[in-house]
């Protein structure tokens, strides 16, 4: 939920990575000081956890100096990326939340602007389940990622097949469409090796350059396939 801006003095902003593949630092950087200019909010500094931390506790040193701002109350406003940066369990998430409203600091995002922290319980439980819903689509990911792998540790094709391709009936590999495109693909390599260009193979057969182009990548394969298919 977006709030209206309030006029502010003094404003700083906080950064972390939680993981490597996680938004990067100079991104998060770049964002805070986008959105500070965009809302006229003088930014005095950003304090930054780097690559080292997942998650805001007492053993980081730039979160402890933001904190100790916070708690000082000369600060308006923490601008942050994320409403995960917050995030590290529901205690730690909560003092700081509680901290934030006893000293009248206001939270603020890039992604989702001001954060509404009138009901802390509801703010900490909505920080946390935003760190959490970025765990599990992590973890989505990754098991993603080990699925891929493991179809080519068999050998096994993968992806979306090429144009001309299908995948075979065990959806292992990737077989001739002839059905499909496939004879047209090899009408338009037998184009391009006599001369043709890839406009007028897309003005005889509709395919788009940038598509020609990746079927001449593969030349090879679609001729092995045509042979032994």
């Amino acid at each position: 939920m977006t709030h209206e801006v309030k006029m502010m003095a003094k404003v700083i902003g906080y950064t972390r990575l939680s993981q490597d593949s996680d938004t990067s630092i100079e991104r998060q950087k770049r964002h805070i000081r986008e959105y500070t200019d965009e809302h006229g909010m003088p930014l005095e500094r950003i304090y930054d956890d780097g690559e080292r931390t997942s998650g805001w506790d007492k053993s980081r040193e730039e979160y402890q100096q933001a904190r100790s701002r916070v708690q000082s109350g000369e600060i308006d406003a923490i601008v942050i990326n994320d409403k995960r940066r917050l995030a590290r369990d529901f205690d730690e998430t909560m003092r700081l939340i509680l901290d934030l409203r006893e000293y009248d600091v206001e939270a603020h995002t890039f992604e989702e602007g001001k954060l509404d922290l009138s009901d802390p319980v509801h703010a900490a439980v909505e920080v946390l389940q935003a760190a959490s819903e970025h765990e599990a689509k992590k973890k989505e990911i990754e098991r993603a990622r080990e699925a891929v792998q493991e179809r080519v540790d068999k050998g096994y094709d993968h992806g979306r097949p090429p144009i001309g391709f299908r995948f075979d009936n065990k959806g292992e590999q990737w077989v001739p469409d002839r059905d499909g495109d496939f004879d047209t693909v090899l009408e338009a390599i037998r184009m391009v090796e006599t001369g043709s260009t890839y406009r007028e193979v897309e003005d005889e057969l509709e395919i788009v350059p940038s598509t020609m182009s990746g079927i001449m990548d593969r030349k090879e394969q679609y001729l092995s396939l045509n042979k032994n298919g």
